[in-house]
């Protein structure tokens, strides 16, 4: 670990020379997140890679037997989603260490500092943000979270809104903030402000991927403030529903990771989590029947609780699925930098078991060696594998 800190501080001060000699210092850096993102996918380029971690915790582990693909040709029934990204991932079928109920933070491998706060000590060190934690559902159980540092835990942001705007400068529109948003001065013109105001300090190349990364920001604008001026038809305003309420977990958790992917590709940030609910799997389901999970796994059949893992796999095989469609500002793709982990707190859910745990590392990183059907070994194994090897 003292090496890694060393290495660390040794990049942070070559970063910063980098930074100085373009004109650029401390205050600049500090005053515009979105710059020092810049100049950090300009230092990985020259120094020929990026590294990237995006990990995400869903409670209560798989049905048994559900889950595991016989190969990346045959899927099972709750792993079908991931069919059309099956070559970028490893399936995992681990020994649950140190999870179980109240214990979502040994999804990220326990201890004083999980695997999140370590990666970010290494690989997010000369990032704005070391790393960026978000989270949707948590209830109110505010100690249950999957990050700890220094054995404290670390609060994940639960509001997307909010979220955007820490990392890129400025209100999004949102519910009755629509008013107040119009008269303000839109995030997208202000980072255009300090394109203008850096052009003499960076190259075209620079401006180009700037302005790259500005596309993609005006796309999540548009998306956060079409959620949120969403006008019904005459005679439609206040129907009764049969449902009725917030978007679901998928719709949240997709919306999650499409900012911390943004967030990741404007180099302000090399590390993400993103957690769904807590251990106690309090989250509410909104598939064919309107169960929590809780309830799912306790109270319904193995089929539905089948159908709830499957709608799980699908979210992250849509994650997987935009890091493998978006360019990555240091080169290639995203999934080509980025190591995506998808983690849980059990075995099966249903029987608070710690054996046949689903897990699943995807990428197109070389040294990770895709592709493949695992069956054996413990989280903590696959935890340590991904931190050693995106830190060596």
């Amino acid at each position: 670990m003292t090496t890694h800190n060393v290495n660390s501080s040794l990049k942070r001060r070559q970063f910063l020379k980098m930074a100085s000699s373009a004109g650029i210092g401390k205050k600049m850096l500090m005053a515009s997140p979105l710059t020092a993102g810049l100049l950090y996918n300009r230092f990985a380029e020259a120094a020929e890679d990026a590294k990237r971690a995006f990990l995400i915790y869903y409670p209560g582990g798989a049905p048994n037997g559900s889950w595991l693909p016989t190969d990346i040709n045959t899927m099972n029934q709750a792993s079908e989603p991931y069919a059309p990204v099956s070559q970028y991932c490893n399936f995992h079928n681990v020994q649950m260490v140190g999870g179980g109920h109240g214990n979502a933070d040994g999804a990220m491998g326990g201890g004083a500092n999980t695997i999140d706060t370590r990666l970010a000590d290494t690989i997010g060190s000369d990032t704005p943000y070391s790393d960026f934690n978000l989270a949707f559902d948590l209830g109110s159980t505010r100690h249950d979270v999957m990050g700890r540092r220094g054995g404290q835990p670390k609060k994940p942001e639960e509001d997307a809104d909010a979220a955007y705007k820490q990392l890129f400068g400025g209100p999004p529109p949102g519910g009755g903030a629509q008013a107040f948003y119009q008269k303000q001065k839109n995030v997208i013109d202000a980072n255009k402000a300090i394109l203008d105001a850096l052009q003499k300090k960076f190259g075209q190349h620079e401006r180009e991927r700037l302005e790259t990364h500005i596309d993609a920001l005006q796309k999540l604008d548009r998306r956060l403030e079409d959620a949120s001026v969403f006008v019904p038809p005459e005679g439609c305003r206040d129907p009764e529903l049969a449902s009725r309420g917030q978007p679901t977990a998928g719709d949240n958790l997709k919306l999650l990771a499409d900012i911390g992917i943004a967030a990741m590709r404007c180099g302000l940030t090399n590390v993400v989590t993103v957690q769904l609910s807590t251990s106690q799997c309090d989250w509410k389901y909104q598939g064919t029947f309107t169960e929590n999970h809780h309830q799912t796994l306790h109270g319904k059949g193995y089929a539905e609780q089948v159908e709830v893992k499957k709608y799980l796999s699908g979210i992250s095989a849509y994650i997987i699925q935009q890091l493998a469609d978006t360019p990555d500002p240091t080169g290639g793709m995203m999934i080509d930098k980025t190591v995506f982990c998808e983690t849980t707190d059990h075995g099966d859910g249903a029987s608070h078991s710690a054996s046949n745990s689903p897990w699943l590392v995807a990428t197109n990183r070389p040294e990770f060696n895709t592709g493949r059907v695992i069956d054996g070994g413990t989280s903590t194994g696959v935890l340590n594998d991904m931190f050693t090897t995106l830190t060596s």
